[in-house]
């Protein structure tokens, strides 16, 4: 297949490969196949090309997947979250975030006070392109700078990004017997919308295209009916997409049920907001969950019949014992699915093999969440909820968003099926060469735009001034080991 553009851009060539081909209707495998691109566009895909080329790449050993798409991430160092693998409170329900985000009193002290926000956000986005994702909807706070700092930070790593800074309507905090308050706040996210079109009307293009707007609600469960009818009514208005958490703590539906008779999904429904052009982050806690004791069903229905589409992430829910139920039900639903990378390390090849694991325990079959639907949840699914048709998928006329895998190592070995190789033994260490929008970010496995060591080195830097502060953060002064004991003591006198 051979785009019918006419671009003058030098051409390069990549031959000899396995690549993962989109036909038009589904991904295809060409065996030592050929990718071809100009400037920002994919020209051909097939077996061979004769036509002109100014630089010849060759693939063999490798397997050519499109560049993919994370459609939830935090981009950052994670400094809070590391803390939390085996660890926090029971009474938050296994429900990560709490142990952590709340402040200590209401507005007062901020675990994350003392981190340093660029160099953080420079860990993430290093991490993101190590793992071979070149676009990412970034869940993050303007900050001082009211979000330029991550619009010129994803600049300069070269990734493609739909952000907004996150609306706040509500926060959390400590009291000082370490009980859990929470406050909604209608008026603050009412003005965060007024900051929200602000900054989409000032970046969306920006970077060559790179940067797109999406206003971006931080939690349903804090939000006011009114809040997500207007940002459902600021998102038509600028003509860019709608995401937020949802259904990530049990108390959330539970709270909702409660307080409206109606689920959340239905709530938004009602309220309007639901659509093509919404994508729901987790969407874990619906009708027909265990944890929910809500059997009644609907909830997968209304998702599905509005056009929206969650963003499963399922690494961070596992570590947590949490799993959504299930991947197939969603599914067979006609929800469109898309992969997520929440917690630390933005992997999405750890996501895509924890969705395909947690999918089969949970319905107790080897054939539930099978490999290649998993994997076009990492690429297709995303660029459907994002209303793309030229990202995830290597096409001619799609953006030349290219990763190259090493295939050829003791950890795959020798295989029949490369996708389900790629889920069930692929790894970071095999992510080659990673190309966005026809711009090389990651070659040899080394990264180009930025100095590795310098990201860091400056990321723990700021996470260990952070921990050093956690006991004046805590509401009872203790320490970071004190609150999360670490798995393994310390040596005598170490």
């Amino acid at each position: 297949m051979t785009s019918s553009g006419t671009s003058t851009a030098p051409r390069t060539c990549i031959e000899g490969g396995l690549v993962v081909a989109f036909d038009g209707t589904e991904h295809r495998l060409i065996r030592d196949g050929v990718v071809v691109y100009a400037g920002d566009r994919i020209v051909h895909v097939g077996r061979a090309y004769a036509g002109p080329r100014a630089e010849t790449i060759d693939a063999r050993g490798k397997l050519l997947i499109p560049g993919q798409i994370s459609g939830h991430a935090h981009v950052s160092a994670q400094e809070g979250g590391r803390l939390l693998i085996d660890g926090g409170r029971r009474d938050f329900f296994r429900s990560g975030f709490l142990n952590y985000l709340p402040t200590r009193g209401d507005g007062g002290t901020s675990f994350m006070r003392d981190a340093d926000g660029r160099a953080s956000l420079r860990f993430g986005l290093a991490s993101l392109v190590r793992h071979g994702i070149t676009t990412v909807v970034p869940f993050a706070p303007g900050g001082g700078d009211a979000g330029a700092t991550m619009v010129e930070e994803a600049t300069a790593f070269g990734v493609r990004i739909y952000h907004a800074p996150v609306i706040l309507s509500g926060r959390y905090f400590f009291d000082g017997e370490g009980r859990l308050h929470r406050v909604i706040d209608e008026a603050a996210g009412l003005r965060a919308l007024e900051a929200t079109a602000a900054f989409i009307q000032k970046y969306d293009g920006a970077a060559g295209g790179r940067v797109r707007g999406l206003v971006t609600v931080d939690e349903f469960y804090n939000a006011t009916p009114r809040l997500l009818r207007e940002a459902r009514a600021l998102a038509t208005r600028l003509g860019v997409g709608l995401t937020m958490h949802f259904c990530e703590q049990v108390l959330e539906f539970l709270d909702t049920v409660r307080a409206t008779g109606k689920t959340p999904a239905a709530v938004l429904r009602d309220e309007g907001v639901l659509g093509p052009d919404v994508l729901l982050a987790h969407a874990v806690y619906l009708a027909g969950h265990r944890a929910t004791a809500y059997p009644h069903g609907g909830d997968l229905e209304i998702l599905a019949s509005s056009g929206t589409s969650v963003a499963h992430a399922p690494a961070g829910f596992a570590r947590r014992g949490i799993t959504l139920e299930s991947f197939d039900r969603y599914r067979a639903a006609g929800v469109n699915m898309v992969m997520g990378t929440d917690v630390y390390p933005l992997d999405i090849l750890s996501e895509m093999r924890t969705a395909a694991l947690a999918g089969k325990l949970f319905e107790q079959s080897h054939e539930a969440a099978p490999a290649m639907a998993i994997f076009n949840a990492s690429n297709l699914g995303g660029a459907r909820a994002l209303r793309r048709d030229d990202l995830g998928r290597l096409a001619p006329g799609a953006k030349a968003d290219i990763v190259m895998l090493d295939w050829d190592n003791l950890q795959v070995g020798p295989f029949t099926d490369p996708i389900r190789a790629l889920i069930y033994q692929g790894s970071a260490d095999m992510v080659h060469t990673v190309i966005c929008d026809g711009r090389v970010l990651l070659q040899d496995k080394r990264l180009l735009v930025c100095d590795e060591a310098e990201v860091r080195s400056a990321a723990r830097r700021s996470a260990d001034r952070v921990w050093a502060g956690f006991a004046d953060y805590h509401w009872a002064g203790r320490s970071v080991d004190e609150e999360f004991p670490p798995a393994i003591r310390s040596w005598p006198g170490a």
